[in-house]
């Protein structure tokens, strides 16, 4: 019962998050969640998997709200098509059966509303296959450092926010079903249409929705389920935050010679 408790726990704040009910800087502890009723050591394992999955950030002995950004979002889908290319790549060139199972995922995506948390769930697990692929775990860790789970989500509630883009959202997937049948030029070609249509559909969505702030109300029956991560886990709520690395600077900047004497 306690462990159930903990998951309600999550599954609110993060809902509260993604509508941000609290503050940026606003200081949340254990005993700003005291009426909950969990124990202390509850609460934090609770506020530890939230920063981990990259809605809370961790201070010295406080949490605060994630501040996710145009830019953030913009830079994690950047890394997001490094990874997929290269997994895709090596998944396509393999023709073996985690290609079959990838193509079953793109169909139950290419068949699913966008709006059901469903295609979510689908899409997470498409990825958190496809980052497995030739058994490298290294890059699906790597993909978890640098892109935080709350990016998917966030994504997600971006795109199905404006009705405008579910289509562009259901024609992306057929587009990725496409892809997989195809060659190894055909997939890379398939992929950058697939990223550029997404960013279309992120411009537009943020022009909507430039703070990333979502409507509790609107979003509290798709929202529902903690997922696995892209690594196929999901963290116990006693796990202590792992500190994640999302270095933003889409500033262009001039290259510096190094010399080394």
């Amino acid at each position: 019962m306690p462990q159930v408790a903990q998951l309600h726990f999550f599954l609110d704040l993060r809902q509260r998050i993604l509508a941000h009910e609290f503050e940026p800087g606003e200081r949340l502890t254990a005993t700003t969640f005291s009426d909950v009723g969990l124990t202390r050591q509850a609460t934090l394992g609770v506020l530890g998997a939230l920063a981990t999955g990259g809605y809370l950030t961790k201070h010295h002995n406080y949490y605060t709200r994630a501040v996710w950004t145009a830019d953030s979002l913009l830079e994690c889908t950047d890394r997001l098509e490094v990874f997929v290319e290269i997994c895709a790549t090596r998944v396509v060139h393999e023709q073996g059966p985690r290609l079959q199972r990838l193509h079953q995922l793109a169909v139950q995506m290419a068949e699913t509303d966008p709006a059901d948390e469903a295609f979510f769930l689908h899409s997470t697990a498409w990825v958190g296959l496809l980052f497995d692929a030739g058994e490298r775990r290294a890059i699906a860790e790597v993909a978890y450092k640098l892109i935080p789970q709350a990016y998917y989500r966030i994504l997600w509630n971006l795109l199905i926010s404006t009705p405008a883009l579910l289509d562009v959202v259901r024609a992306i997937s057929r587009h990725n079903v496409e892809a997989l049948e195809g060659d190894v030029p055909q997939l890379r070609e398939s992929q950058t249409n697939v990223y550029e249509n997404l960013r279309r559909a992120i411009d537009i969505g943020l022009r909507a929705n430039p703070l990333l702030r979502f409507d509790p109300n609107e979003f509290a029956a798709r929202n529902l389920i903690r997922e696995s991560d892209i690594r196929g886990r999901t963290l116990a709520l006693t796990h202590p935050p792992y500190p994640l690395f999302l270095g933003i600077n889409r500033k262009p900047a001039s290259a510096l010679p190094l010399v080394v004497q």
